[in-house]
């Protein structure tokens, strides 16, 4: 199988954000630098373009071709709370459908979409009125995708932990398909969100196998979303790379860590790092 190629969230890096279509652009040039092969762009990139997306994109495609590196990912607007008002979700919905427009522009490959699902105890969680909300919410954005030509994939939800069992719809591989597949979407495979379920990572990725698009690579413990650099938390980093090789995974190697958290100094450092992990992780696949 040949390896995989690398890339990371374009915030990777510590520069200004004071202008942030200058931000992401000076990104593409820090990953050239550090050794990743392509970048994803957070969904901050889509609330910063204002009204004027294409001059803020094309100065992206500008970066990409100084650069020799692409925006080949993106993470569509997410964050939608349960108890929003009627209005917050009219304006919600409209930055979604902006942002799938300014995707198609930016050129990327796939763009990661959110199930809206609330955290519920587990003795008032209704599989089945979950999923009819989740259908509702995403089947605008789907059909827009589709019309538009957008590859959209759903990311699966973190199981939060806390004193009482508590569920969360689209946080299994089983509630994913399903939503997936009635929408003809993808996959997204959060690593660090499936952890919180503590589970066996090759057993969940058989099961959704060709689905999964796109991965967002971190680490973490089974009770905190820490989006770590890999072997930093208790992933089983070797059975979740035997687990991508089984479904023939072909397509990026992609990191969501949270970077802030290394200072300015250390940044490079860590960026080349989590180069040389990925490496030692894809070695794990042969």
């Amino acid at each position: 199988m040949p390896g995989l190629r690398i890339s990371s969230s374009i915030n990777l890096h510590s520069g200004s954000r004071e202008n942030p279509v200058e931000y992401f652009a000076q990104g593409l040039a820090f990953l050239r630098d550090m050794g990743f092969d392509a970048a994803d762009m957070p969904s901050f990139f889509f609330n910063a373009l204002g009204d004027e997306p294409e001059k803020g994109i094309s100065r992206i495609h500008q970066a990409a071709q100084e650069n020799g590196i692409r925006v080949e990912l993106c993470h569509l607007p997410f964050g939608l709370k349960p108890d929003a008002t009627q209005e917050e979700t009219e304006l919600f919905n409209a930055s979604v459908h902006r942002a799938i427009d300014a995707a198609v522009l930016l050129g990327v490959d796939h763009a990661v979409i959110h199930p809206h699902v609330p955290i519920y105890p587990i003795d008032e969680f209704n599989e089945k009125e979950n999923h009819e909300t989740v259908m509702r919410h995403l089947t605008p954005f789907a059909e827009h995708a589709a019309k538009a030509g957008l590859s959209m994939v759903l990311e699966n939800m973190r199981n939060v932990r806390g004193p009482e069992n508590i569920r969360r719809y689209c946080s299994t591989p089983e509630e994913l398909c399903a939503v997936a597949d009635a929408l003809g979407l993808g996959i997204c495979w959060d690593f660090g969100h499936a952890h919180l379920r503590d589970v066996k990572p090759s057993d969940w990725l058989r099961y959704m196998g060709k689905r999964i698009k796109m991965l967002h690579v971190h680490d973490n413990y089974p009770y905190h979303d820490a989006h770590l650099a890999p072997f930093m938390g208790k992933i089983d980093w070797q059975d979740a790379m035997q687990g991508l090789k089984a479904i023939g995974y072909q397509g990026l190697f992609n990191y969501e860590v949270a970077a802030y958290r290394i200072p300015a100094p250390a940044r490079e450092d860590f960026a080349r790092l989590l180069v040389k992990t990925a490496k030692v992780l894809l070695d794990m696949m042969e």
